[in-house]
C-alpha cells in the first residue's frame, strides 16, 4: 500500500527538473511562434510563391528552435522510454517525403515539403518534452489558448469593421463567411470547433475561479464565429467529435461539459440574429471585398451595438458558469456516483448525447418554424445539409481522382506537392483546386502506401499510448486532455478538409500530440532499456544527430530564403525602379543558381528574355530562353506556364515538330486546358494546309487529327452534362471561336460547306471586335458562296469592322511612335 502511495506521490509531485535557461528558451519561442505567426496567413501553404515567404520564415525559425532541443537533450536526453521511440517515429514522417521526392512531379515542392515536414516533427518532439515539466506545460497550454482567443477576437473584429485583414471576409454566395486570418471558412471553423471543445473542458477543469471565467466567457464569440464561417461539415462533424471526447470524461463531468455547452449555444443563437444583421449592416459600409481596407471607428453605432452584445453575452454566460460551477460540479457527481460504478456507465451520457442531438437535428433541419429564428443565411445553409450538395459532390470527386493518382505510384507516391501538380491529369470535370480536401488522401498521394502506413501507425502509437496512461494514471489527468482534444478535433476534420497545409495548425497539431503525453512521461520507461543507458556515450547519438539536422535544416532553408530575397530585389528594381535589363540580371541569375527548380523565378527570367529579343533582335536572348524552358522542364514537368512558353518558343524558332508535340503533351498532362485544344486544332490545320502540296496523305492525316481534338471537346461537353445536378462543372470548357476557325476551315477545304455554315454561324451575330471572329465571317462567306448563297449585310459589317480595326491600329502605331515606344 505504501508502495502505490509512494508511486502515486512521485508521480504527482511538481517535477523541478529542466528549468535551465535553455529550456526557458524553448518555451519563449513556442510562446512567440503561437502569437505571431498566426498572422502570417495560419503559414499556408498554397503551391504559390506569395504564401513562400513565410513558410521560409517560420522554417528558419523553427530550425532554431529544434537546435536549441537538441543541445538541451546533450545534457538531459535518455533513449530508455517510449518517448524515444516516438521521436524516432515522427522523423520517419519526413523521412517518406525524402524517398518519396526520387520520383517527385515538382522538384520544387517536393523539396518545401520535406522541409516543412521536418519542422512539424520538431513540434512534436517539443511537445513530448518541453511540455514534461508542469509549469511549462502550464504556460504552452495558456499560449495555445490565448493564441486561439485573439485569432478570435480578431476574426470579430473584422467583422465589426475596426480592423482589415485581407479576406478574413471572404465573399460567397450566401453573404460574407468569416474566415480571420485562415482566408478560408472551413479551416477557420475546424479551428473553432476545437477551440470551443477545449474551451468548454478547461472552463470545466480550471482550478482558478478567474481561469474559469476567462474561457467560459470566449465560448459565445467562439461559437458565434463558428456559426458565421456557413461551414456546414464543422457542425456535421461537431457530435462525432464530441461522441469521442465523452468517453474520456467521468459521467458527472459528462453532464458538466455538455449543460455547459448547451449554455453556450443557446446564448449564442439567442443574438445571433441581431449580430448578423449588425454585421451585413458594416459589410454594405465598408465592403471588404472591395480590399480598399476601410475600417470603423469602435465608438460608431453599429460596430458599438454589436460588440455590446457579444460581450454582454459572453459576459453573462462566464458569470453563470463560474456561480453555478462549484455546486453544480457536487451535485452531479453525487447523483451519479452511484451509476459510475457501472462498466456501462461511461456510455450512457454519450447516447443520450447521441439521441437528443439527432432528435434536436431532425427538428431544426424539419421545422420552418425553428429556422426561421435563425438568420436566412445560415437557416439556408443548415437546409441545404445533405449529400447532394455540391461541396459534398466535389470533395468525392476529389477522392476519386486522388486514388487513379495513388494507382500509378502506389509505393512511395509521387512527392510533396503532388496534387497540385498532377491533379489536372486526372480530374474527372475542370475544377480548380491545388488542395486534396482531405489530410489523408494528400499524404497517401505524396507519399503512397508506405507513407501513410507510417503516418497513421504513428497516430495510433500516440493515441494508444495516450488512452493506455489515461485510464492506468487517474491522477495524472489534466491539461494533457485539452491538448488531447485540440489534436483529434482538427485531424478529425482534416480527414474531410485542407486544414493540416496551414501548417500553423499542423505545428499546433504535432505540439499538441506531443504535449497530451507529457504528464505521463514518468510511466513511459522501459526498465531494461534504463540499466543499459545510465551512462553510456551511445546516448549523446540522438542529440547530436537531431543538433545536426537542425544545423542542415537551417542552412538549407536559408538558402531558399537568400533566393526569394534576390529575386524580390529583381522584381522590384523592374516594377519600382524601372531599372534596366542588365542591372537585374545578376539578382535572377542568383535566385535561379539557387533554387533552379523554382518555377516563378526561371519563368520570370523567361518573360524578360522574351521581351529583351522581341526590343533587340539579338539570339542569345532567345537561346537563353530555349536554356531556361529545357531545365526548368527537368525539374517541373507538369506546370502548366511553362508547357504555354514551351510552346510559344517552338513556334517563334520555327521547329513545327516540337510544337506538334508540345502540344500533344499538354493535352496529355492537361486534359481539360481550352487552351491546348485551341493551339492542337489550330496548328495541326496550318501544318496540314503547309503539307499539301508535298504530301497530301500526311496532311489529311493531320486534318483528321484535328477533327479528332474537335470531336474530343464535343465528348467532354457532354460527359460535363451527365455530373450531378448540385456539382458544379468548374472552369468553362466549350468550343470557342478558335476551335471553330480551326475546324470549319478544315470543312472548306474538304468541300463539307453545310458542315463549316453549320459550325461557324453560331459566332455570326457576336461583335467583330477581334481577328479571330473577322476571320470566322470570312470563311464562312465563302463557304455560303461555294453553296450558291450570298449574306450581303453579314459582308457589309464585316468591311466597317475591318477598316474599324485598320483605323485603331494606325492610332496605336502613331501614339507608340509618338511616346518612343
Amino acid at each position: 500500500m505504501n508502495k502505490i502511495k509512494n508511486k502515486k506521490t512521485l508521480l504527482q509531485e511538481k517535477d523541478s527538473t529542466n528549468t535551465s535557461l535553455i529550456q526557458w528558451a524553448i518555451v519563449a519561442a513556442i510562446v512567440l511562434f503561437l502569437i505571431i505567426f498566426p498572422f502570417k496567413y495560419a503559414l499556408f501553404n498554397g503551391a504559390q510563391l506569395g504564401f513562400e515567404g513565410n513558410l521560409l520564415s517560420f522554417m528558419l525559425y523553427t530550425s532554431i528552435l529544434f537546435l536549441l532541443v537538441g543541445i538541451r537533450f546533450l545534457y538531459s536526453w535518455r533513449p530508455d522510454d517510449y518517448k524515444f521511440l516516438l521521436s524516432l517515429g515522427v522523423l520517419l514522417l519526413p523521412m517518406m517525403y525524402v524517398i518519396s521526392s526520387i520520383q517527385a512531379v515538382s522538384v520544387h515542392l517536393a523539396r518545401l515539403q520535406i522541409q516543412l515536414e521536418f519542422m512539424v516533427s520538431a513540434f512534436f518532439i517539443i511537445g513530448l518534452y518541453i511540455a514534461e515539466n508542469k509549469l511549462h506545460r502550464r504556460i504552452v497550454e495558456l499560449a495555445v489558448q490565448l493564441s486561439g482567443y485573439t485569432i478570435v477576437i480578431y476574426g470579430l473584429m473584422n467583422l465589426f469593421g475596426q480592423v482589415y485583414y485581407p479576406q478574413a471576409l471572404w465573399l460567397a454566395d450566401n453573404g460574407y463567411r468569416l474566415t480571420s486570418v485562415f482566408q478560408y471558412s472551413n479551416s477557420y471553423a475546424a479551428f473553432l470547433v476545437a477551440l470551443f471543445l477545449g474551451g468548454l473542458f478547461s472552463a470545466m477543469d480550471a482550478r482558478q475561479w478567474y481561469l474559469r471565467a476567462l474561457h467560459s466567457f470566449m465560448l459565445v464569440p467562439i461559437w458565434l464565429s463558428l456559426m458565421l464561417t456557413y461551414s456546414r461539415a464543422a457542425l456535421v462533424l461537431l457530435p462525432v467529435i464530441i461522441l469521442l471526447i465523452l468517453p474520456f470524461l467521468k459521467i458527472g463531468r459528462q453532464l458538466l461539459y455538455l449543460i455547459y455547452m448547451m449554455l453556450a449555444v443557446l446564448v449564442s443563437f439567442l443574438i445571433l440574429n441581431v449580430v448578423t444583421t449588425t454585421a451585413d449592416k458594416i459589410a454594405a459600409i465598408l465592403e471588404p471585398a472591395s480590399e480598399q481596407g476601410k475600417t470603423l471607428s469602435f465608438w460608431n453605432d453599429l460596430p458599438l451595438s454589436g460588440w455590446g452584445i457579444v460581450l454582454g453575452a459572453a459576459a453573462a454566460v462566464a458569470a453563470l458558469i463560474v456561480f453555478l460551477h462549484p455546486g453544480l460540479s457536487r451535485i452531479l457527481d453525487a447523483k451519479t456516483a452511484k451509476l459510475a460504478e457501472s462498466r456501462l456507465s461511461i456510455a450512457a451520457v454519450p447516447v443520450l448525447f447521441l439521441i437528443v442531438g439527432t432528435l434536436t437535428a431532425i427538428l431544426v433541419l424539419s421545422s420552418s418554424g425553428v429556422r426561421s429564428l435563425l438568420p436566412a443565411s445560415i437557416a439556408d445553409r443548415l437546409e441545404n445539409i445533405n449529400l447532394e450538395q455540391h461541396s459534398v459532390l466535389e470533395r468525392e470527386t476529389f477522392y476519386q481522382d486522388s486514388f487513379k493518382m495513388i494507382a500509378d505510384y502506389p509505393i512511395i507516391g509521387s512527392g510533396g506537392g503532388a496534387w497540385a501538380g498532377l491533379y489536372q491529369k486526372y480530374q474527372n470535370n475542370p475544377y480548380g483546386s491545388e488542395q486534396t480536401h482531405s489530410y489523408f488522401l494528400q499524404v497517401m498521394v505524396e507519399t503512397g502506401g508506405l507513407g501513410i502506413v507510417v503516418l497513421l501507425g504513428f497516430l495510433i502509437a500516440v493515441y494508444g499510448l495516450f488512452i493506455r496512461s489515461y485510464i492506468r494514471n487517474p491522477e495524472l489527468r489534466g491539461s494533457g486532455m485539452y491538448f488531447f482534444i485540440l489534436s483529434l478535433s482538427i485531424l478529425v476534420h482534416s480527414s474531410i478538409d485542407f486544414d493540416m497545409s496551414y501548417m500553423y495548425l499542423s505545428a499546433l497539431v504535432f505540439l499538441c500530440l506531443g504535449a497530451m503525453l507529457a504528464p505521463y512521461h514518468k510511466t513511459f520507461g522501459i526498465p531494461a532499456w534504463q540499466k543499459k543507458v545510465q551512462d553510456d556515450k551511445r546516448r549523446l547519438i540522438f542529440p547530436i544527430s537531431i543538433s545536426l539536422l537542425a544545423l542542415i535544416l537551417f542552412f538549407w532553408v536559408y538558402r531558399g530564403y537568400d533566393a526569394r530575397a534576390n529575386f524580390n530585389q529583381a522584381i522590384h528594381m523592374a516594377v519600382a525602379e524601372k531599372k534596366p535589363l542588365d542591372q537585374l540580371l545578376p539578382h535572377i541569375d542568383r535566385a535561379i543558381a539557387i533554387s533552379p527548380d523554382h518555377p516563378d523565378y526561371s519563368l520570370m527570367k523567361i518573360e524578360w528574355m522574351k521581351q529583351a529579343f522581341k526590343s533587340t533582335g539579338d539570339e542569345q536572348y532567345r537561346k537563353e530562353q530555349g536554356r531556361l524552358i529545357r531545365q526548368l522542364k527537368s525539374y517541373s514537368p507538369y506546370h502548366f506556364p511553362l508547357l504555354i512558353e514551351e510552346y510559344h518558343y517552338d513556334k517563334s524558332v520555327g521547329d513545327n515538330d516540337k510544337v506538334l508535340r508540345t502540344i500533344d503533351e499538354g493535352l496529355e498532362k492537361f486534359p481539360w486546358k481550352m487552351e491546348f485544344y485551341e493551339a492542337g486544332m489550330m496548328e495541326y490545320y496550318l501544318y496540314g494546309e503547309n503539307e499539301r502540296q508535298k504530301d497530301e496523305q500526311a496532311a489529311e492525316a493531320k486534318w483528321d487529327h484535328a477533327l479528332d481534338l474537335y470531336q474530343e471537346v464535343l465528348e467532354r461537353i457532354e460527359h460535363l452534362k451527365t455530373l450531378p445536378a448540385g456539382q458544379l462543372p468548374g472552369r468553362e470548357f466549350s468550343v470557342s471561336p478558335l476551335m471553330r476557325l480551326a475546324v470549319g476551315q478544315i470543312y472548306v477545304h474538304r468541300q463539307q460547306y453545310e458542315q463549316a455554315i453549320d459550325l461557324l454561324k453560331e459566332d455570326m451575330n457576336s461583335e467583330f471586335t477581334n481577328n479571330i471572329i473577322r476571320s470566322e465571317v470570312q470563311v464562312y462567306l465563302s463557304a455560303l458562296v461555294a453553296t450558291g448563297q450570298q449574306d450581303e449585310a453579314l459582308r457589309v459589317k464585316l468591311a466597317e469592322a475591318e477598316e474599324k480595326a485598320k483605323q485603331e491600329e494606325l492610332e496605336r502605331q502613331q501614339k507608340a511612335s509618338a511616346t518612343g515606344l
